[in-house]
């Protein structure tokens, strides 16, 4: 797990144990069951998220971080507060693992990462909200985020399968 500055104090503040896949919402859930295939241009994508056309995309991980990123489910959340942004971070990793432990049955040597960020928008921008998306280290491909601190304005995770202990 790699995290920006502003996550590393998130995660000081929001316990990460005990984590479960119920922790997730059952649409995302749903999501992660069905899990994963190869597009035409190599990009490791969600089934349930596979857009029909696709593209166009500049690269493969450009293909990858549009088709499976989303917005984390947050309308029966407090509008604000620790709960709020404990309830949101630890479903955004309980989705990120659910999926993340399906990436096996690719068996492909790309190495697929979940990013998951929180930061606050709104029109006063103060509401927390959270994403969740995906993407592999291919190689010749700039990654996805290759420097974490360069997201000032959000708190970033990067959660590899590779380590991932089984539920």
């Amino acid at each position: 797990m790699e995290t920006n500055r502003s996550m590393a104090r998130l995660l000081g503040r929001v316990g990460m144990e005990g984590i479960t896949p119920d922790e997730a919402p059952a649409a995302f859930l749903r999501i992660a069951e069905c899990g994963w295939e190869v597009t035409p241009g190599g990009a490791h994508v969600l089934s349930a998220l596979k857009s029909a056309p696709p593209g166009p995309f500049s690269d493969v991980v450009h293909e990858e971080y549009t088709v499976n990123g989303r917005g984390m489910t947050d309308h029966d959340l407090p509008a604000s507060g620790e709960e709020r942004e404990s309830r949101l971070l630890r479903r955004c990793v309980a989705y990120a693992r659910s999926a993340l432990v399906r990436t096996d049955a690719l068996r492909s040597t790309v190495e697929i990462s979940a990013y998951i960020s929180l930061s606050y928008g709104g029109l006063a921008d103060d509401h927390l909200t959270a994403n969740v998306t995906f993407c592999g280290d291919h190689p010749g491909v700039p990654p996805y985020a290759a420097d974490l601190e360069a997201f000032g304005y959000e708190s970033i995770l990067r959660l590899r399968r590779a380590g991932l202990r089984p539920w």
